[in-house]
């Protein structure tokens, strides 16, 4: 007997406020549940995790701090994904689209792109801290500097690693869980709503991708972020399967832990910031040619109709 979704009806609007709801209630009841494992396991107390949630460039809580974001993006991302699929839908593997395997052709070219598309968004990523604001925005200016400047001292605390074990456990922190989590969020329900909302799949794809980058708050990366969102957004949009953009932003993520381990180890001599950087102009006109040449060729390996909805 299936099982009927009572919420299914809800306007676009309806289930955009009702996600929404789940993601703050999920986040809330998260934020809890890490406090607790900090109080029980590491043997911290409530203020001691009130400094270190304040002052998160502190090493010697970076075991907390990386089980603390892990069970955060479960929690707060993967969980209410489900049950608003569990929700609106009468099945909810076919309407996060993870019911079907992906074509291995597919997933092969999407891995290209992780790599095609580094010219290009670096150059976007120096236009972008290359931005400027007018003297009476200086205050705007200096706080998302500092934020950039926290997330960067945040990101290397994160990624690096002594051993090979290390290494792992960052690939499973940094790579793995955010791109389970970020995907099932913005590619899984936020872009299926907003296409159910603007009935168009190309403003779908651009609105999430928008979102995407701005929840990050690192505004001087928010260009480089948005291109990449549109690229994953595309993905799932011409695969209409949501494991193919949760390998790619894994390898993404994956290829950033591992060069910066490697760089930091004296195997290589270019850093993660530096990789795939270029001042050629060909290259970079190059590298987004290539992108949409490979996206071209996943979209005649599906021949998807551009439909996401059940």
């Amino acid at each position: 007997m299936n099982r009927t979704a009572f919420l299914k009806s809800l306007s676009p609007f309806g289930k955009l406020l009702l996600f929404i709801g789940l993601v703050l209630v999920f986040s809330i009841a998260t934020s809890l549940l890490g406090i607790l494992v900090g109080v029980v396991i590491y043997g911290l107390n409530i203020s001691d995790i009130g400094i270190i949630m304040s002052n998160t460039n502190d090493s010697e809580y970076i075991g907390f701090l990386k089980f603390y974001q892990s069970i955060s993006q479960i929690g707060s991302f993967i969980a209410p994904s489900l049950l608003f699929a569990f929700m609106v839908s009468d099945s909810t593997s076919r309407y996060l689209l993870i019911d079907k395997k992906p074509r291995l052709i597919s997933v092969l070219i999407v891995m290209l792109v992780v790599f095609a598309i580094l010219p290009f968004n670096s150059f976007l990523d120096e236009l972008n801290r290359n931005m400027r604001f007018p003297d009476f925005l200086s205050g705007v200016e200096q706080w998302m500097k500092d934020k950039e400047e926290l997330a960067s001292k945040l990101t290397e605390l994160f990624i690096g690693a002594d051993s090979i074990w290390g290494l792992l456990l960052n690939l499973f922190v940094v790579a793995l869980i955010p791109a389970f989590a970020e995907e099932f969020l913005f590619r899984g329900v936020f872009l299926k709503i907003f296409n159910q909302w603007f009935r168009n799949i190309h403003v779908a794809v651009i609105v999430s991708a928008i979102v995407f980058s701005a929840f990050h708050l690192q505004f001087y990366g928010f260009l480089p972020r948005l291109m990449m969102g549109i690229i994953l957004g595309y993905v799932f949009v011409l695969t209409t399967n949501l494991w193919v953009p949760v390998i790619m932003h894994f390898v993404n993520n994956a290829a950033t832990v591992i060069v910066y381990y490697l760089y930091e180890h004296d195997y290589i001599n270019i850093s993660a910031e530096k990789f795939g950087h270029t001042p050629n102009t060909v290259y970079i006109i190059g590298s987004l040619l290539m992108t949409v040449w490979l996206l071209l060729m996943v979209y005649q390996k599906e021949r998807s109709p551009f439909v996401i909805d059940e």
